[in-house]
């Protein structure tokens, strides 16, 4: 049985460079869960055990279809309801949404099923996740290397980069881990930082 792996097949989404570019992103399924508050507190791992916990129960469903694939990498969007950069404001201020995009093949109806599932060990918050369907969008990126606390040099790079490229940020601050912060070492981290964008051009 083949097994997808949209790391693969979509290098564009989960590939960046170390130097600021404008890629498109496709429409596409996510799993999703939102929160606020600072992200070192256990609610905000709890959502992410919830999450996970959904994106393995969809697998096996789809495996035993003979539709296998890799439970795809964790993405956050954060933001501020001041509409400030969520970096610029206090943590306990931050809003943020959880994510894991979800392959093709998978249906929301698998989604429903999961859910299901996973309420038989009955984890924290499970009522709170959805299906979302997110749509096409331009979108600026870079690849950072090192902490989460480290990242307002990438992120002045790539606020450069819109600038000069006349562009006009329209989605949260956007981040997609590569790395398992569990087993990689701060310094090594490798985070995909992303804007959706659009022509600020009159």
């Amino acid at each position: 049985m083949q097994k997808t792996d949209l790391s693969k097949e979509q290098k564009q989404y989960y590939r960046a460079k170390a130097a600021p570019e404008l890629i498109t992103v496709s429409a596409a399924n996510y799993i999703t869960v939102e929160g606020a508050g600072d992200p070192a507190t256990g609610r905000f791992k709890a959502k992410i055990k919830a999450l996970y916990a959904v994106a393995y129960n969809i697998k096996k469903i789809n495996k035993l279809q003979d539709q296998d694939f890799k439970v795809a990498a964790l993405e956050g969007l954060w933001w501020a309801e001041s509409g400030e950069p969520v970096t610029e404001r206090p943590r306990e201020e931050w809003h943020w949404k959880l994510q894991i995009q979800m392959p093709a093949f998978v249906a929301k109806n698998d989604f429903k099923q999961a859910v299901a599932l996973a309420g038989n060990r009955n984890p924290a918050h499970l009522h709170e996740l959805q299906w979302e369907a997110q749509p096409a969008v331009l979108a600026a990126q870079i690849l950072h290397t090192g902490s989460y606390d480290a990242e307002t040099p990438t992120l002045q790079k790539l606020d450069e980069y819109i600038r000069q490229h006349n562009l006009e940020v329209t989605g949260a601050h956007h981040e997609i881990y590569l790395s398992d912060p569990t087993k990689t070492a701060a310094e090594k981290l490798k985070t995909i930082l992303r804007f959706d964008v659009k022509s600020s051009k009159i």
